[in-house]
């Protein structure tokens, strides 16, 4: 009979599948061989292990490192990380030491190895790739010491986070069917369009990585893409773009107005998407922009129709309420002859009411006859009559300008310097940037990681590489087990016994709460672990699709 006393549970499963993904990935082996000198003393804890003790904190509770020793004071480190871990080796200096090895290692090389390595590991075929920025706050003060090439600024910057009191890092990110295969960290005052410019300059190498053929390939990306700088870049490097035209450009205004012109004759394309489809009417034609041929296709969205009529129904009344408080002021002025208030009209004109576009305005001046004081004359003729004279002001809504206003802001024009794509496939393949999108909402979680806990740029580099592979990671579980379970016709039950058939990344993760582990402390031989209760299906066929093996949670540091 075994001693009681000698016998804990743990509840290890959130903390294992991420040292799992990272170990079939090959997460922990890639760091292991960049970081780690051949002639040099082996380090008492691995370098993949360390990383792979970050994220799992990243992942969960995300302490700061000087605290990483509370984090994992009451769990079976040997049994999450397969290798023998004491507590009194856990300490800020090591995990700090790490981070400096990562950084001077490359990790961006180290990120791009990882990616290339998930998508060969799992036969994911690329045929796009996304790209974006986002902005992340840092609230420390920072320096970047003066000579050091290569060393992110932590700066202020144009904030996506609408604090722009605050110093920032950036992050480029590149999705492909939502799996992060391209990521950087870059300067926070670092503008969108560079950004582009210098990912356009470098995508011969992401793609070589990625083992991706040009010829059916798009870089999508949202208006920062466009400029004539990156059309000529693109040109000279044979690669295809899918941006949108910003509003402001000539082209643009003038293609939305054919299109609102011309609206009962668009086409009608039906996309579905997460709340289930999406209508569009659809202008598509060719142009020229400085010296590049476009195709381009005028989209109108009737999703949109609701939020924009909103809108402009408040910029409406917002007008109307502007307008009435200049003629209750107007009212009740006095001009002493007409010439004077046909000066304020003009003026009226060309200042007060120049911006007023929803309201069609008339002027009437009405003439008072100024009686004088004492009575009346008795010889009417002998008196002369004078007036004064009042501006009355009339505003009526021109209904027909404000459906052609409502119109126009739903519409958005999307271009490719391939003539040959047709505006659906066009507009099918920009609607995939709102993956990108999903990833920043990740990133800036608190459930995530909130606030990163560091004064050295190089650490906070080397850190967010990490945060991207913690996001790699979970984002390509959820691609794989999507893809297994669409294939097989199958589903799994998730928290709260909800049946999935494209289970979140998040729900995923949080199916894994369910394994529980029982180890017995033998104090003369090696501790023994099995599972408290057995693996439910769900978490099987989740092991399944990604080849992790059944017995990940419970072989501890035996092979």
């Amino acid at each position: 009979m075994v001693d009681p006393n000698i016998v804990d549970t743990y509840t290890a499963g959130k903390e294992g599948f991420i040292v799992a993904l990272s170990e079939a990935i090959g997460v922990t082996q890639i760091i292991d061989n960049e970081l780690t000198c051949p002639t040099g003393r082996p380090p008492e804890i691995p370098y993949g292990v360390l990383a792979n003790m970050m994220m799992v904190n990243m992942c969960d509770d995300h302490y700061p490192l000087y605290l990483l020793d509370e984090y994992y004071e009451y769990k079976d480190l040997e049994g999450i990380f397969h290798y023998p871990i004491s507590l009194d080796q856990i300490n800020d200096d090591r995990f700090g030491g790490f981070l400096d090895q990562f950084y001077a290692a490359g990790c961006r090389k180290i990120f791009s190895q990882i990616a290339a390595k998930s998508v060969s590991l799992y036969g994911i075929q690329i045929k796009n790739i996304n790209f974006d920025t986002t902005s992340k706050v840092m609230w420390g003060t920072y320096e970047t010491p003066e000579g050091k090439i290569g060393v992110i600024n932590i700066d202020f910057g144009h904030s996506k986070d609408k604090r722009e009191d605050k110093k920032q890092i950036k992050y480029g990110i590149g999705c492909a069917n939502g799996l992060i295969v391209d990521a950087i960290v870059l300067s926070g005052n670092k503008d969108d369009k560079t950004y582009n410019s210098d990912t356009i300059k470098r995508l011969d190498e992401t793609l070589a990585n990625l083992s991706v053929s040009k010829e059916d390939f798009y870089y999508i990306a949202d208006s920062a893409l466009f400029s004539k700088e990156n059309l000529d870049l693109s040109a000279e490097r044979n690669i295809k773009l899918i941006t949108r035209m910003p509003d402001s450009t000539l082209i643009a205004k003038e293609s939305i107005k054919e299109a609102i012109n011309a609206f009962s004759n668009l086409s009608v394309i039906t996309l579905k998407n997460t709340k289930g489809e999406a209508i569009y009417r659809i202008l598509e034609k060719n142009c020229n922009y400085k010296g590049h041929d476009l195709k381009l296709c005028v989209c109108y969205s009737e999703t949109l129709k609701a939020i924009k009529g909103k809108t402009i129904v408040k910029a409406v009344a917002k007008e109307a309420a502007y307008i009435n408080k200049i003629s209750k002021t107007l009212v009740k002025r006095e001009f002493a002859c007409q010439k004077d208030a046909d000066i304020e009209i003009e003026k009226l004109k060309s200042k007060d009411l120049k911006k007023i576009i929803y309201h069609d305005i008339s002027f009437q001046i009405k003439p008072q006859e100024l009686r004088k004081r004492g009575r009346p004359s008795k010889e009417e003729s002998l008196s002369a009559k004078e007036y004064k004279y009042f501006i009355e002001i009339k505003a009526a809504s021109n209904e027909k300008f404000i459906e052609e206003s409502l119109r126009e802001s739903c519409c958005f024009v999307l271009c490719s310097n391939d003539t040959n794509i047709s505006g659906e496939n066009l507009l099918r393949e920009y609607k995939t940037q709102d993956s990108v999108e999903k990833k920043f909402q990740q990133l800036k979680s608190p459930q995530f990681v909130n606030s990163i806990y560091l004064e050295s740029p190089e650490r906070i580099e080397a850190f967010s590489y990490l945060m991207l592979i913690c996001m790699l990671m979970l984002s390509l579980a959820e691609y794989v087990v999507r893809r297994g379970l669409s294939q097989d016709k199958d589903q799994i039950i998730g928290p709260g016994k909800i049946k999935m058939k494209k289970p979140t990344q998040k729900s995923i993760y949080r199916i894994f709460y369910a394994v529980y582990i029982r180890v017995i402390r033998y104090p003369d031989k090696p501790w023994v672990r099995s599972y408290a209760c057995p693996l439910n299906d769900s978490l099987k066929k989740i092991l399944h699709y990604l080849n992790i093996p059944e017995n990940t949670f419970i072989r501890g540091g035996s092979n």
